[in-house]
């Protein structure tokens, strides 16, 4: 029996919509063919729109006419009739009545979380009580809370099971662990002198969006009915509570019965939903709820000008305006009237009709396949998701997954959502970081989503993280986005996958075979040998040039990138840094480099530098530096012309400007306009060129100055990411290009990429000996030019940028490849970083130039 007929007959009822029109494999053939080669696991950051649903809306938008509602004419009132529609189909969906509740549409569910903590009728009396699995966006809220003198709390929720395993009924009884009270305000009233009459707020999802675990519903009647019992007590469980359900991520499956659990805010995002439209968002909100929420701001688009007669018989001419959230206003007097219609108070200016109209097209699709056949369906790929992870096992039998969360493995879909969170552990026990999971699975074609998700309570809570973890970690320097995935031992974040209504066995089987055989086959003989000379003693420099051996090595090429990002020229020789070009003695600093190598570089109008991973228009752009004429040439096939720059220009604005780069900082000279908008029609976007003329920081790395994947120690450089030399081997590129063909042949897909050395971008290209041997050496001379190794060079996307026929494209390969043998620690190596290292002393020397055919002698020590 193979996997996906075992999974079938497990899961065989409950997956791909069998009592629905269609299958889920034809909806994915029909309605999502652009996932062909696509693996899409983040459904919970935003789920995908279905073409027909596009075509659908297209449609739609391009025969009929929607005028602004906000008007009396017959196109405007259609739109209305549709925006009314709009608003039933809402509330239809999670069976609210239109008696008691209404539809406030906004840009998304953090707009309606933050028009809630606006308006809600805070005071010293009162308490806004919240889970700790919960967005960012809510816990917003505490800033409304704190700031008007109320109390806040988070809490954990442990919902009372029976003996079966089953949640009790509407009669359940929750354990509730209160967190510390924060109070902001110091006049806040005394514990004791707490009464009934304040508004206190609780707030929950309805699905964590870290864990995936589903909150039980019994919880707003609870709450709202019985806070003194559940809190045993607290002061603060005094007065009237209102619930709000952050139903952002559990909507799409699971929308909260409002008939049964009667909660007083619900907040939805449609992305959420069925992909499209985005920025739209809705506030389901309960009558009673609504006229408690102190509105200030009105707006209103169209106006009536109005003659009026004044107590003194003159003529008065008064400008009222209409509509928005506002019946009438007068501009010279204190004076407003207020529309009292629900969506009308809290829908400010004209609402995203053209949006509105688009989502009735999404909910014929949960119509047509119902919420609970979706919810089964995305039920039965998360267990068997989870159930593969728990049962991966390394060779000496150590777990390789850990997951996040107390969801029970069984065929339930009250329990979980559609959420697997989890991190991966080594066979020593050390732990994968999550942020290397993810750039894997994008060489795969594998989208998913890691770190925090916004949900900082949860993440702490899983990933056992104390406030002094979390304040230590930010004082390392992590923040959201980073790639600092563990730090003192310690993931910062997760890996999530979370499936959709379109989701397949495929997808979740693909993952699987991408954990196995990226995470579980044994370290490679390169890695075992790379870990073992990193921890080694670091070679002295004492005796250098004795240790260093004979060998068949030499310079086979020298290249120089002037421009950061651009595409460099091929030279047979060039001197170094800081040479007198006239060939007299000169001492060489520690950080030379190569002659104008990355001394220039293109910053966007905002500040942002601009590389080929964000501009692979840049990889066009070619440059050349004549070291006679000292002029630098560059040109582009979008640009008629060729520049050319003076080195010694006369064509620098004055001044000087300053910016950090990587944590070093640095004076750069400034160009005229002309240059700057020749590199803008090369790129396709406005820049500007600047060239760097001091650096003042020095990286300081290993105390013990071993030579690791890392920055150059003590060093100044230009903008060179790392290290002012790249070094890579003819023979370890061949040795790639022979994997390449065997993994094209095995796939049987077509002729095999040849990669060639220029696409690793080095400084110095060397031929003889074995593959990879640079990666045991310590030290090496070329020529007369003495180098320190500083370890291997992490290779990122961009190496899989390649031009063709005038344009830069992009494939997987060849990192993908790479990964597969040349990683360690999560980094993927290939090639060696140099510093020029003087030796005990400065060196004097007339020759200070690297030649193409100098001999290479390295030490291996």
């Amino acid at each position: 029996m193979d996997g996906k007929e075992e999974f079938l007959k497990e899961f065989g009822d409950f997956y791909g919509y069998p009592n629905a029109p269609k299958s889920i494999d034809e909806i994915r053939s029909t309605e999502f063919k652009r996932l062909e080669d696509t693996v899409y696991l983040d459904h919970a950051g935003a789920t995908l729109y279905s073409e027909l649903q596009m075509e659908a809306i297209f449609k739609d938008l391009t025969t009929t006419v929607y005028g602004n509602p906000h008007s009396q004419s017959d196109s405007s009132s259609a739109t209305s009739d549709i925006v009314r529609e709009a608003r039933r189909q809402v509330l239809d969906y999670c069976n609210a009545s239109q008696k008691d509740y209404k539809c406030v549409f906004t840009s998304g569910a953090t707009a309606a979380l933050k028009l809630i903590g606006e308006n809600f009728p805070w005071s010293c009396k009162s308490t806004f009580m919240y889970t700790m699995e919960n967005h960012n966006s809510v816990l917003g809220l505490r800033e409304y809370a704190l700031n008007q003198g109320a109390a806040a709390f988070a809490v954990d929720i442990n919902e009372a099971v029976d003996q079966g395993g089953a949640s009790r009924s509407a009669l359940t009884s929750f354990k509730v662990l209160q967190h510390p009270v924060q109070i902001r305000n110091e006049t806040k009233v005394l514990e004791g002198q707490l009464t009934g009459d304040a508004y206190n707020l609780f707030a929950f999802p309805s699905e964590c969006n870290f864990s995936g675990m589903r909150f039980s519903l019994d919880l707003v009647n609870n709450v709202k009915q019985n806070a003194e019992k559940i809190l045993e007590g607290s002061p603060y469980s005094k007065g009237h509570w209102m619930v709000l359900i952050d139903a952002a991520k559990g909507f799409a499956t699971q929308p909260p019965d409002l008939s049964l659990y009667p909660a007083d805010f619900v907040v939805i995002s449609f992305y959420k939903l069925f992909g499209y439209p985005t920025g739209l968002g809705a506030l389901i909100i309960r009558n009673d709820a609504a006229k408690l929420l102190k509105k200030t701001y009105f707006s209103g688009g169209l106006y009536l000008e109005v003659l009026l007669m004044d107590i003194f018989n003159v003529v008065v001419l008064l400008t009222i305006s209409f509509t928005g959230t506002v019946a009438a206003s007068i501009a010279d007097i204190d004076f407003v009237r207020r529309r009292e219609g629900v969506e009308e108070q809290f829908e400010d200016g004209t609402i995203s009709f053209l949006s509105i109209a688009s989502i009735r097209h999404g909910f014929k699709i949960f119509n047509t396949l119902t919420t609970s056949a979706m919810c089964w369906h995305t039920m039965s790929l998360t267990n068997f998701l989870k159930r593969k992870l728990l049962a991966l096992r390394h060779e000496n039998g150590e777990n390789v997954c850990t997951l996040y969360g107390n969801c029970l493995l069984k065929v339930s879909r009250h329990d979980c959502g559609s959420i697997v969170s989890f991190n991966l552990k080594r066979p020593d026990g050390s732990w994968f970081g999550h942020r290397e999971v993810e750039k894997l699975a994008s060489l795969y074609g594998i989208q998913l989503r890691t770190g925090c998700f916004c949900n900082p309570g949860a993440c702490a809570k899983y990933l056992g993280l104390s406030h002094s973890d979390l304040l230590s970690n930010l004082e390392a320097g992590h923040v959201c986005w980073d790639d600092n995935d563990v730090i003192n031992g310690k993931p910062t974040g997760a890996v999530r996958v979370s499936f959709g209504y379109m989701s397949t066995y495929e997808d979740a089987k693909k993952f699987i075979d991408f954990i196995r055989s990226s995470f579980i086959s044994m370290p490679s003989e390169f890695e075992k040998r790379y870990l073992l000379r990193s921890k080694s003693i670091p070679c002295p420099t004492e005796g250098f040039e004795d240790r260093l051996s004979s060998s068949a090595c030499h310079l086979k090429s020298i290249t120089i990138y002037p421009i950061k990002s651009c595409t460099g020229f091929s030279v047979n020789s060039w001197p170094l840094s800081d040479t007198d070009l006239k060939g007299l003695f000169t001492i060489l600093p520690v950080n030379a480099g190569l002659q104008y190598d990355r001394e220039w570089l293109l910053k966007s109008l905002t500040g942002e530098i601009l590389t080929q991973k964000k501009v692979p228009e840049m990889f066009l752009i070619k440059t050349f530096i004549n070291l006679n004429q000292q002029i630098l040439s560059v040109e582009s096939p979008r640009c008629k012309s060729k520049l050319q720059i003076k080195l010694d220009s006369d064509s620098y604005l004055p001044g000087k400007e300053e910016f950090y780069l990587q944590s070093q900082r640095y004076e750069v000279q400034c160009y005229e306009n002309e240059i700057n908008q020749w590199f803008s029609d090369a790129v396709g976007q406005p820049c500007t060129l600047v060239r760097c003329c001091q650096s003042e920081y020095c990286f300081s790395l290993n105390k013990n100055r071993s030579m690791g994947m890392c920055r150059d120690v003590n060093s100044k450089v230009n903008f060179a990411n790392e290290a002012q030399f790249l070094l890579i081997s003819e023979e370890s590129v061949s040795d790639l290009n022979n994997r390449l063909c065997s993994k094209t042949q095995k796939l049987s897909c077509g002729a095999p990429p040849n990669v060639n050395p220029m696409r690793f971008r080095p400084n110095l290209v060397i031929s003889g000996g074995e593959p990879y041997a640079e990666d045991g050496w310590r030290n090496l001379r070329i020529g007369n030019t003495y180098f320190s190794s500083l370890g291997g060079c992490n290779r990122c996307q961009m190496i899989n940028f390649y031009q063709q026929t005038g344009q830069v494209k992009k494939t997987n390969e060849p990192l993908a490849t790479l990964a597969s043998y040349r990683r360690v620690k999560g980094k993927i190596l290939f090639g060696i970083l140099l510093r020029y290292d003087p030796g005990n002393k400065a060196r004097l020397d007339t020759n200070s130039w690297l030649k193409v055919g100098d001999e290479v002698h390295p030490n291996s020590e």
